[in-house]
């Protein structure tokens, strides 16, 4: 008797709304994130660090580093879909992930250059917060308090911070190592009591 031919692995959705959804992403993602990534370079690399090891982050080896942290205890990574289309329009990642009474997250969040100003960001990082903070026994990650950090030049980042409900704590002068330059950074938070 023939067996059926395996079937490719299905992706995992995490959250969606009407027009976006959050998933895992899958080894068939490696070009269409490489393209979306490389196509919108000048609008993201102003906000990206130069990783230690060098790697492009623009190349298809980038996309290793999504396949290996994408669901672990430390990080999640979440590819934005934009439902109409089918089509990878961004990614979240939750990292930095602490348990023990602290129960906190670290959010990065980019979105490609053709998906800029329709509101999908708005909604995917809606999606995010509640799945980050919905309780495990109901499939979230059952976290307290998710943080992110953005170059205080980076309004539509500040934009989209205020509109999801997080609010500015501090400033941390040279926090982060932007494009080989140490920038200043405004630090965002949100926490669950401010969604219920």
């Amino acid at each position: 008797m023939n067996e059926p031919p395996p079937q490719p692995p299905q992706p995992v959705i995490v959250a969606q709304s009407e027009r976006v959804l959050l998933r895992y992403p899958i080894e068939s993602d490696r070009d269409a994130f490489a393209a979306l990534r490389k196509s919108s370079r000048a609008h993201l690399e102003p906000w990206d660090p130069i990783p230690p090891s060098g790697l492009d982050l623009y190349s298809p080896e980038a996309f290793d580093r999504e396949m290996e942290t994408h669901n672990t205890d430390r990080e999640q990574r979440w590819l934005i879909i934009e439902r109409e289309s089918n089509t990878i329009a961004g990614r979240i990642a939750l990292t930095n992930i602490e348990r023990g009474v602290f129960q906190n997250g670290r959010l990065g969040y980019w979105l490609g250059q053709p998906f800029q100003g329709k509101g999908l960001m708005s909604e995917a990082l809606n999606l995010a917060v509640g799945h980050s903070f919905r309780p495990a026994e109901q499939g979230g990650l059952g976290l307290h308090r998710l943080c992110a950090n953005i170059m205080p030049t980076n309004t539509r980042s500040r934009n989209l911070l205020k509109r999801a409900g997080f609010i500015k704590e501090g400033y941390s002068e040279k926090y982060l190592k932007i494009q080989g330059q140490w920038e200043d950074h405004e630090r965002w938070a949100l926490t669950i009591e401010r969604t219920i």
